[in-house]
C-alpha cells in the first residue's frame, strides 16, 4: 500500500478500523510492537501518532516527530521483512507521523514480537492468538537446522564475547525453532582447524558472521560461506570498521549483547523460513514456497 496525502486524510477522517489505528502519542515499543504486528499479520493498515480515539488530530512537536519515526521504522526493521513505510503529514496545521505496514507474505507469517506473542486485528481491537497451534508454526519445527557461527575467539582481548554469544543462543532459544548452534572452538575431537571449519560450514544451513574485533578468521569464513551460497546473518558491535568489500553487505550492529539478541530473533527465524523455501518440499509437507 502506498500512501498519499489524500489517501491518509481519508483514512483518518473515517476513523478507527481494521486498517487504521490511532494513538495520542508516542507509545512504548511494545505497544508499537504489536500495532505493526497485528497489521502485519491482518491485511495490513496504518497507525497515526499524533491523533486521539475520535479522530481528532492533536500533533506531535518537532522532536517528537522525529523521535517518533526513527523508532517506527527501527522497530519495523527488526520485526518485519519487508521495509515499513514511516513519514509525517500535515493536519489541520499540526504534524502528525504514520507508519504504513503491508500484510506479509504467508511464507514469512506469523510476525513475532520479541515477547514471543502473535497478534492480528480484529476491527479495532489487536488480539493475541496461539502461535503453538498456528499451521506455520508446526511446519517450522519441522526441520532441524544447523547455525554456524563465525567470531573471534579472543575473549582476553574482549571479554563481552562470551556474552555476545550466550546472547545468540537466548535467541536461537527463543525463536523455539529447531536450530543446532556449532562453534569451532567448542567442537570435541581431534582435527586440522581449516578443513573442519570448511566442513563445517557446508554442512550449516545458515551462518552468523560476528565481525566485531575484525578478526581475520571471520573474513576467511564468511568469504567461504557466501562463496557456498550460505545464508548468512552478518553482525558486528558498533563502532567495528568493516573493511571494504564487505560494507555493502547488510550488517546488524549492535551495543550490548541484549540488543545483538533482540535483532537476531527475527533475523534467525526470517532466514530459517527462506532456508526452508529451498527445499522442494519445504517442511513437513508444507511448500513454504508458495505465497
Amino acid at each position: 500500500m502506498k500512501a498519499t496525502r489524500q489517501n491518509l486524510l481519508a483514512m483518518i477522517a473515517q476513523g478507527e478500523s481494521d486498517r487504521v489505528e490511532f494513538k495520542q502519542s508516542l507509545p512504548p515499543d511494545s505497544v508499537i510492537a504489536r500495532a505493526l504486528a497485528g497489521f502485519a499479520n491482518s491485511a495490513g493498515g496504518v497507525l497515526f501518532l499524533g491523533v486521539d480515539d475520535d479522530g481528532k488530530v492533536l500533533g506531535l512537536s518537532p522532536a517528537e516527530v522525529e523521535i517518533a519515526i526513527q523508532r517506527l521504522t527501527k522497530l519495523g526493521n527488526s520485526l518485519l521483512p519487508q521495509p515499513v513505510e514511516t513519514g509525517s503529514l500535515q493536519a489541520d496545521n499540526k504534524t502528525l507521523v504514520y507508519a504504513v505496514v503491508d500484510q506479509v507474505p504467508s511464507h514469512f507469517s506469523p510476525v513475532i514480537t520479541s515477547e514471543g506473542q502473535v497478534f492480528k486485528r480484529e476491527y479495532q481491537d489487536i488480539i493475541a492468538v496461539d502461535f503453538g497451534t498456528s499451521s506455520t508454526a508446526v511446519a517450522l519445527r519441522g526441520r532441524e537446522m544447523t547455525v554456524f557461527v563465525a567470531m573471534s575467539f579472543h575473549e582476553e582481548e574482549e571479554p563481552a564475547i562470551v556474552d555476545y554469544y550466550r546472547g545468540m543462543e537466548r535467541a536461537v532459544e527463543f525463536t523455539k525453532l529447531p536450530l543446532l548452534l556449532r562453534r569451532i572452538d567448542l567442537l570435541e575431537g581431534d582435527y586440522e582447524i581449516s578443513q573442519q571449519i570448511m566442513a563445517e560450514i557446508e554442512r550449516a544451513d545458515i551462518v552468523i558472521a560476528d565481525l566485531t574485533l575484525n578478526p581475520r578468521n571471520v573474513y576467511f569464513e564468511l568469504g567461504y560461506a557466501r562463496g557456498k551460497g550460505k545464508r548468512v546473518i552478518q553482525t558486528a558491535r558498533k563502532g567495528t570498521l568493516l573493511e571494504f568489500d564487505i560494507r555493502n553487505w547488510r550488517t546488524l550492529f549492535y551495543r550490548n549483547a541484549t540488543e545483538l539478541e533482540e535483532k537476531l530473533i527475527e533475523e534467525i527465524r526470517e532466514a530459517y523460513v527462506s532456508v526452508a523455501a529451498l527445499y522442494p518440499s519445504g517442511i513437513e509437507g508444507h511448500d513454504l514456497r508458495t505465497p
